[in-house]
């Protein structure tokens, strides 16, 4: 059986679990997808160019599939609205091209999030900030908190990740510009 780019994700998992294709196999398959890019569309459906769109909830959903098969079938229902039955009928290559696609933009919003995170000082490292760190829900009560939001599921659901990010941007530049005037005006009194 040649897999090519009318295979469905239903034949290609039947085939590669059929013939015991091998991970090295797989993997050089997968490679070359790799190199194809984002689809236009699946199954009727326009691709987004980026996931900018998505809720807190949809991204934290993304972000906790763990196994590549999770990834596949929570991308497609989270961001094209496409369930597992139905995406069993779709071209494979369209499929994981659009999961590398994916992958690659949660490693962005990542390097995003990265990026703007709060840098503690020695004092406050020494104070014990590293233990008030709360993880994802931590920013969801705080970002709810920030917007007086009482319901923190309601806000997941319905904040794009996005907006979540730019507040928090802006929190930490002012953070660090607090920071900053307080060494400088501490030093200037000595």
């Amino acid at each position: 059986m040649i897999i090519n780019n009318e295979t469905t994700l239903e034949d290609f998992i039947l085939y590669t679990d059929a013939f015991k294709v091998g991970d090295k196999k797989k993997k050089g398959l997968f490679d070359e997808l790799e190199k194809l890019g984002r689809p236009k569309m699946i199954l009727e459906k326009q691709t987004p160019e980026d996931l900018d769109g998505l809720t807190l909830k949809e991204l934290i959903n993304l972000q906790n599939a763990r196994t590549l098969q999770d990834m596949v079938f929570v991308s497609a229902e989270a961001i094209l609205g496409i369930s597992k039955e139905e995406l069993l009928k779709a071209k494979a290559f369209d499929v994981f091209c659009f999961i590398f696609f994916v992958m690659s933009e949660l490693e962005r919003i990542a390097d995003m999030f990265d990026k703007i995170k709060y840098k503690p000082s020695k004092v406050e490292i020494e104070a014990g900030i590293k233990s008030i760190d709360n993880g994802i829900f931590g920013m969801i009560d705080w970002y709810a908190r920030r917007m007086g939001f009482v319901d923190h599921d309601f806000c997941a659901k319905t904040t794009k990740w996005i907006i979540v990010y730019q507040c928090m941007k802006i929190d930490n530049t002012s953070a660090e510009y607090e920071k900053n005037l307080h060494k400088i005006l501490t030093k200037k009194k000595k």
